[in-house]
C-alpha cells in the first residue's frame, strides 16, 4: 500500500497548491464554471494518479477477494 500512499501524497500536495491559486474574483463571477474548469485542470493533471490508484485498488480489491 506504499504505493497508494505516495499517490495520495501527490495528489493532496497538488490539492493544496490550487486551493492557494483560487481567483476569488473569477469565482465570484461564475462560481460552477470557475470550479469546474479548476476541477478538469486538476484532473488533467492528475489523471495518471487516479488511474494508478484505479488499479491499485482493484488489485487490493482481488487480494481481498481471494483471502475470504
Amino acid at each position: 500500500m506504499e504505493d497508494l500512499d505516495k499517490l495520495e501524497s501527490v495528489i493532496e500536495e497538488n490539492a493544496d497548491n490550487l486551493l492557494g491559486a483560487i481567483d476569488l474574483d473569477e469565482l465570484l463571477k461564475d462560481p460552477e464554471g470557475y470550479l469546474l474548469s479548476l476541477g478538469d485542470a486538476f484532473l488533467k493533471e492528475h489523471i495518471d494518479e487516479i488511474e494508478k490508484a484505479g488499479q491499485l485498488g482493484t488489485k487490493f480489491a482481488h487480494k481481498i477477494i481471494e483471502e475470504s
